[in-house]
């Protein structure tokens, strides 16, 4: 049976980016929601500048939507399938298309091979090497 007893092998990245660069990031089990992640990122960015928060669905959530609006910024998330009122209101859908950026982000991070097969058994030189992609990636370096 494929995925039985082999816990801890898939992880979770979770990312915060912004016009201005990335503004936090932090791993969790892939087993995890991706809404338990959001609290650290939420505690470690910055969000001075940022009007919108953009996420997926698996960010519909009241613990996500609440501290961002509390902060006064717009949450753009679309709700679950199981919502009252599903999807994304029509004023908010412009800002949503910008969310191909991340994914676009995430495909040239995983084109390293070492990232997108998990080599790296330890949080620490995983992220670390996250890192080194990410820099890459963002042709911050040659």
């Amino acid at each position: 049976m494929i995925g039985r007893g082999r816990k801890g092998l898939s992880t979770k990245l979770h990312l915060a980016l912004s016009p201005y660069g990335v503004q936090s990031a932090c791993l969790s089990e892939g087993q995890r929601v991706d809404m338990k992640g959001f609290s650290q990122l939420w505690k470690e960015g910055q969000w001075e500048n940022i009007k919108y928060v953009i996420a997926d669905k698996g960010y519909d959530y009241f613990d996500v939507r609440h501290p961002i609006k509390e902060a006064g910024k717009t949450p753009v998330i679309p709700r679950r399938a199981n919502a009252a009122v599903p999807g994304l209101p029509d004023n908010l859908k412009p800002y949503y298309r910008t969310r191909s950026a991340i994914e676009r982000f995430f495909g040239r991070v995983k084109e390293n091979k070492r990232l997108a097969l998990r080599f790296d058994k330890l949080a620490n030189t995983f992220f670390s090497f996250f890192a080194l992609a990410a820099i890459k990636s963002l042709n911050l370096i040659c």
